[in-house]
């Protein structure tokens, strides 16, 4: 059965329709304006996605540069590295206040204030998720240069570092070989004789110094640079820090 509306009837229905659509749009547009006021004019995160997602900001430690980088993480796993624009190395800005907001930068795809990452940066996340990475520290179980090792605990290799032992009993031709700990070296401060080196006719005249000499710390790429005198020379009281 046709229903017919008067021409008033019409008018007030669509009145209302309208306001409802404009309340529902000002809404929106209040709550879109709190939201660019929270990210930014362009958005400063980088591809927001469904699930479970934050931006983990930190420092990269691919090359010595330390650039800032956002780390994008959705559901407990690296997704994306970015530069992060509120690092002084990635971006120069001044923040509107005494606290810096996300909406202190124009950020995103478009926007004119992004933190640039470089390529081996980003590469970090394979550096992160690589089959190759060590996580476990090594012990060798068969002969200097036979390449056989096992993984061992952090406990047991922080102790035997430490305290020293017969740590190689089981490999033949080190059954009875007693590795001295740090910690014996770094507390005997008397001179070093023939019996700790073999090269004693060539040093200088006042010797190698006492026996906490035999400590040396070697490392190939130290991303921790400033941190390794604090432990070296203050902490163990050594001068010896070479690297490749």
């Amino acid at each position: 059965m046709a229903v017919a509306m008067k021409r008033r009837t019409f008018l007030k229905v669509s009145a209302a329709a309208v306001t409802a659509v404009a309340v529902a749009s000002n809404f929106k547009d209040a709550e879109a304006a709190e939201w660019k006021k929270q990210i930014g004019k362009s958005g400063s995160q980088p591809d927001p996605v469904d699930g479970e997602m934050k931006i983990v900001r930190s420092v990269c430690l691919m090359c010595h540069g330390g650039c800032g980088i956002q780390a994008k993480v959705v559901n407990g796993e690296l997704a994306r590295l970015t530069g992060n624009p509120y690092h002084p190395n990635c971006y120069d800005y001044t923040a509107k206040g005494d606290i810096v907001e996300e909406s202190d930068l124009d950020a995103g795809a478009n926007g004119k204030d992004v933190g640039s990452l470089c390529p081996k940066g980003q590469a970090g996340i394979f550096a992160l998720y690589s089959p190759f990475r060590l996580q476990h520290p090594l012990k060798r179980v068969g002969q200097r240069g036979s390449g056989k090792w096992k993984t061992i605990s952090w406990d047991q290799a922080i102790k035997e570092i430490c305290h020293g032992g017969h740590l190689f009993k089981n490999v033949p031709g080190e059954e009875n070989r007693n590795v001295e700990g740090v910690k014996s070296i770094l507390s005997n401060d008397k001179p070093m004789g023939p019996e700790d080196s073999a090269y004693m006719d060539e040093a200088p005249p006042a010797g190698w110094g006492p026996k906490r000499n035999q400590f040396v710390w070697a490392h190939g790429r130290n991303e921790q640079s400033p941190l390794t005198p604090r432990f070296v020379l203050e902490a163990a009281g050594v001068p010896h820090m070479l690297n490749h």
